[in-house]
């Protein structure tokens, strides 16, 4: 279901599909290449947290939750903003699995089925040709799918391995609230390529370079990422809210999360995505 609307003109529409209420579910039935993503860490490489990420996990259901949780899922209404303001309505099935660093989205639009993949920073369409994606951001599932998978599993992508994380010497305030910046350094990636018919592995310079991990000094969630790569001009934010058990028991997930363009001041621009997580 997709529509290209003005604000006013879907008011009812909008809120037909998500005042009723927000959570994220349990996983069907899993694809057989899902099972292979939703797998745990290996507990033995996790080195010991600093304070500052032992209060970040602990604060959406703590480690060994997180250790336990191999695969998420959840549908949501998408709204995907055009720079005039105006909208594309649409609806996400989205599962990410944190210990893989992965995650897959699909969705069914007016000409074609659409999925797409981010695993370890390797992006693929699996399915439907872009050239039939009438969105207006239909060349940004890249940057969409690695800011959901951001924000989404932030405990585990703050225990990667190889990042670098160093505080800022003093907090922030944003929007009313106070928060602790944490820069992050990624590490390059290693991808296997097939050279004159012999695999090799080669390093590559990750697609965000660096981040920002702000930590809010009240709830100790980190809810908003600042992703960049100055090279490329490349920056992004992310932003979760109303975190809410996956299931019961279970790790806390943000149940809107809205994307916006910015700058290497990190500073906030206009909105390009909203998700809201059906009930």
């Amino acid at each position: 279901m997709c529509t290209r609307v003005s604000r006013r003109a879907l008011c009812i529409v909008w809120a037909g599909l998500v005042l009723t209420g927000c959570r994220w579910y349990g996983a069907p039935k899993a694809e057989p290449e899902a099972d292979l993503l939703a797998v745990g860490p290996d507990q033995e490489a996790l080195s010991i947290p600093p304070d500052y990420v032992s209060a970040a996990i602990d604060a959406t259901g703590g480690l060994s939750t997180w250790i336990q949780t191999k695969e998420q899922r959840f549908a949501a209404v998408v709204a995907i903003y055009a720079d005039d303001g105006s909208f594309y309505l649409t609806e996400h099935d989205v599962a990410v699995y944190p210990w893989s660093n992965a995650i897959t989205i699909s969705s069914h639009e007016p000409r074609a089925k659409f999925t797409w993949q981010l695993v370890d920073g390797q992006y693929d369409v699996k399915q439907g040709d872009t050239r039939l994606d009438v969105s207006p951001r239909a060349q940004a599932g890249r940057d969409y799918a690695g800011a959901l998978l951001q924000i989404a599993t932030t405990p585990a992508r703050l225990l990667a391995p190889g990042i670098v994380l160093s505080p800022r010497p003093a907090p922030v305030r944003i929007q009313g609230q106070w928060y602790q910046p944490i820069e992050a350094k990624f590490p390059t990636q290693k991808v296997v390529v097939t050279k004159k018919g012999e695999e090799q592995i080669v390093a590559l310079d990750p697609y965000w370079t660096q981040g920002v991990y702000y930590q809010n000094q009240k709830s100790r969630l980190v809810d908003l990422v600042w992703l960049g790569n100055p090279a490329a001009q490349r920056f992004l934010l992310v932003r979760g809210y109303d975190y809410v058990p996956v299931q019961e028991d279970g790790v806390l997930a943000p149940t809107k999360i809205e994307l916006f363009r910015t700058d290497s001041q990190e500073t906030f621009g206009v909105r390009l995505f909203q998700v809201d997580v059906k009930p």
